[in-house]
């Protein structure tokens, strides 16, 4: 079966050990930016949690493998001003997947008190100029801003709600034969255990393609997990729930494939 893996920063775990040949996984493939639209009827898939609700009637969640933030993520906000000095304001989403979106959605105006005066994702589009929150993920979350303030929306969501950021998901085709799943999960956790072995090797790769702090990074891979435990099923149901309000994107999430059919 093949296995479609988003290339992103906290997947760096799998990523790394793929592009460096650590280790030899048949039919699995990193690809960057991967969304549910990419995901074949016949494909396994380790993508962005917000794109689950988009292959509910075609796949199902496997809680063996999973990518869950434990209060320090990739995914920041950023404000000219501290956030309680902003009432309403257009949000620019710089290049986000959708479960940043999602993120920004359901923290925005529960947690830092802001109201969202409509969502823009590129420059030339209306209000972009004015807007005053603008969401990064990824490397560029790690960084600092030369001014302004920055917060990290993984912690922020960890205040709200008690539970944490449900960050990447693995799905497997309905109708997947139980074989071939417990291939693939064998295949993925072989690799994490490499990834996490060499997490040194990991981190000096990522500093030196992003230029990015070592501490930093140590603070967020260190406090990753890489199951769905129930509680992490919850936090993924309500993000959904919340950030998913009030906009066309679909709600009712995939099956969950449990533990003892696979």
């Amino acid at each position: 079966m093949p296995v479609l893996i988003d290339e992103a920063l906290v997947t760096a775990f799998l990523t790394i050990p793929l592009r460096e040949g650590w280790i030899a996984a048949d039919q699995v493939s990193a690809r960057p930016r991967l969304a549910a639209v990419d995901v074949g009827p016949s494909d396994a898939a380790l993508l962005p949690a917000g794109d689950v609700t988009e292959l509910a009637t075609t796949h199902a969640i496997v809680p063996e493998v999973a990518l869950v933030c434990d209060g320090v993520g990739a995914v920041a906000m950023r404000t000219p001003v501290r956030p309680d000095g902003i009432e309403a304001t257009p949000v620019r989403l710089y290049d986000v997947s959708r479960t940043a979106e999602l993120l920004m959605r359901a923290t925005l105006r529960p947690f830092f008190g802001i109201t969202a005066a409509g969502f823009v994702d590129h420059d030339a589009a209306e209000g972009a100029a004015e807007a005053q929150v603008v969401v990064v993920e990824g490397a560029e979350a790690l960084r600092q801003p030369e001014a302004g303030f920055q917060d990290d929306l993984c912690r922020a969501w960890f205040i709200l709600t008690g539970l944490r950021l449900v960050s990447h998901v693995l799905v497997v085709p309905l109708e997947a034969d139980d074989d071939d799943v417990a291939v693939v999960i064998r295949q993925l956790r072989g690799v994490i255990e490499v990834g996490v072995e060499r997490r040194r090797e990991v981190r000096v790769a990522l500093a030196a393609d992003s230029e990015l702090d070592r501490d930093r990074l140590v603070d967020l891979t260190s406090r990753l997990r890489f199951t769905l435990e129930q509680a992490d099923r919850e936090s993924l149901h309500m993000l959904i729930a919340r950030g998913s309000w009030g906009t066309r994107y679909p709600r009712s999430m995939p099956t969950f494939r449990e533990p003892d059919s696979t």
